[in-house]
């Protein structure tokens, strides 16, 4: 079956933000900001419903500190309001075993908020004409275990909850040529 597709739904979208900037001058640097917006649409059955990115409220701050010329640390904490979802149709999905959303509540729960901290230091050395930097750092540095989505768990016959990345150590080398 072919599906037709209307071009008469709205949209809107509006928010506010502010943000405080010290720029690098010497060694520490920051970055912080709040923001709130609000990004809905009316389908075809006339309701308004959150989009997809809808998050409410978003706060986040970064800074870093030159303890040397070599060597810098640096943190940045994020936290977002939760994202809309469609819940699942429970009775359905274990009927079926299986995820089945409830298309009468679209986009009519919300995920937990999100959060996470990740820290960094950065060594720098000159070679030459040239910069290698190797770096060291945590992702989720608390370990928060953050929902990705509902699911139907069709082994345990369950809902169940996929997780964001927890704990993730990164390490690198960056070679900056001048």
């Amino acid at each position: 079956p072919s599906s037709l597709l209307v071009d008469s739904g709205r949209a809107d979208a509006h928010g506010l933000e502010l943000l405080l900037q010290k720029k690098r001058t010497g060694r520490v640097h920051a970055l912080a900001s709040v923001a709130w917006g609000r990004s809905r649409y009316r389908g075809l059955d006339g309701q308004w419903r959150p989009r997809a990115f809808d998050n409410g409220l978003l706060v986040s701050a970064e800074g870093g500190w030159r303890a040397t010329e070599r060597v810098e640390l640096s943190a940045r904490w994020i936290r977002a309001g939760g994202a809309p979802y469609t819940p699942l149709d429970t009775a359905r999905s274990r009927e079926q075993n299986r995820t089945v959303l409830d298309r009468d509540r679209v986009a009519a729960a919300r995920y937990p908020a999100y959060h996470s901290l990740n820290l960094r230091v950065d060594g720098r050395v000159g070679i030459g004409r040239t910069t290698l930097v190797g770096y060291a750092s945590v992702w989720n540095a608390y370990n928060r275990r953050n929902v990705a989505a509902y699911y139907w768990n069709s082994r345990t016959r369950e809902p169940d909850v996929s997780r964001q990345w927890s704990l993730l150590p990164i390490i690198g080398i960056d070679w900056i040529l001048r």
